[in-house]
């Protein structure tokens, strides 16, 4: 099921897509026609509502089913907006084909002289260059960073380019909501933790990212990464979404132009692994945000092509949804 905040008269409310009447339904308003003991946090809330569950997504189509009997309760169109306020934000590293492919255009950008040497060591051996592949733990566990849940925005806003940075860069993921709480999770338990999908824009500062790789003591992931990123306004619950995960095809798009296309195919380790691995000695609490990885040229460093200021940025993922954000322009 998709769900998505939108603002009534009632202030924030849930609403509910409706495939038969193509149209998504305002919750709270057909509660308030249709069962009244639904009126509540289940309209209002996001993170109550995924927690409900397959109840919860029966009594939606019951409700939708009455309003679109009726043709009330109905939104066309409603403006784009944040589904709702992570807690925390920690991003893994899901494809080490888009590691490998970064990482390369880094050396081709940086250091040019390296590249010959790169090429025959790789052409002899047949495989990347130890040191663009990622480090040893990518192949025992998952791996992650923690961000900055409070940098990000919604989808229909403006994304800001930092002044310190003359190469800002796009990346196409998706994201895990948990609706519960979980700690020393199973594989399993890591999975059922899951209560959304939504598309996600992890920003970098590419030029930024190369200083501190090379010379910060805490590696590309300070402020190459935390002063922004964006999420779509919908969420898709996991029935949805599990059973075709693996082979999810994805694109990008510049005012309009398809830039690459791509998919979820190769994710190293599956949601519900990362989900466990967060969760090894450590609680994990509903409203914590995880985010893929990028998806293999998934990024405008992958791909050597560069946003602007201005331009319009489309981030898609098939059965997730999208994330469309202007770009702005440098120190504001």
């Amino acid at each position: 099921m998709k769900i998505r905040r939108v603002r009534s008269a009632n202030g924030a409310v849930l609403a509910a897509w409706d495939p038969e009447s193509t149209a998504w339904i305002d919750l709270d308003a057909a509660a308030s026609k249709f069962d009244t003991s639904r009126r509540g946090p289940w309209t209002m809330d996001l993170l109550t509502f995924l927690a409900s569950r397959e109840s919860g997504r029966e009594a939606a189509e019951r409700l939708m089913r009455a309003a679109a009997a009726e043709d009330v309760a109905r939104l066309d169109d409603p403006p784009p907006g944040m589904p709702y306020q992570p807690t925390s934000l920690r991003c893994f590293m899901g494809w080490e084909k888009h590691w490998s492919q970064a990482a390369h255009q880094l050396v081709r950008k940086n250091l040019p002289i390296l590249r010959p040497a790169i090429a025959a060591y790789e052409s002899v051996v047949r495989r990347d260059f130890r040191a663009l592949r990622p480090g040893a733990s990518f192949d025992e566990h998952p791996v992650y960073y923690t961000g900055n849940p409070l940098s990000i925005v919604a989808d229909g806003e403006i994304l800001r380019w930092p002044a310190y940075t003359r190469q800002l860069d796009f990346e196409l993921e998706f994201a895990m909501i948990i609706d519960r709480p979980v700690l020393d999770a199973t594989e399993d338990e890591g999975s059922d933790a899951i209560g959304g999908f939504v598309v996600f824009n992890d920003m970098s500062a590419r030029d930024v990212q190369w200083d501190e790789q090379r010379n910060g003591p805490f590696g590309p992931v300070v402020k190459t990464k935390t002063f922004g990123s964006s999420m779509g306004s919908v969420v898709v619950t996991p029935d949805e979404v599990l059973p075709h995960l693996g082979n999810l095809s994805a694109s990008v798009s510049v005012n309009g132009e398809t830039w690459t296309t791509t998919s979820t195919s190769g994710l190293r380790y599956s949601p519900g692994e990362s989900i466990a691995y967060a969760s090894r000695a450590e609680n994990l609490y509903p409203g914590e945000l995880f985010s893929s990885g990028t998806l293999p040229s998934g990024c405008g460093l992958e791909l050597d092509r560069w946003i602007r200021p201005g331009d319009a940025l489309t981030l898609e993922i098939e059965a997730i949804g999208s994330v469309t954000n202007e770009v702005g322009f440098p120190g504001r």
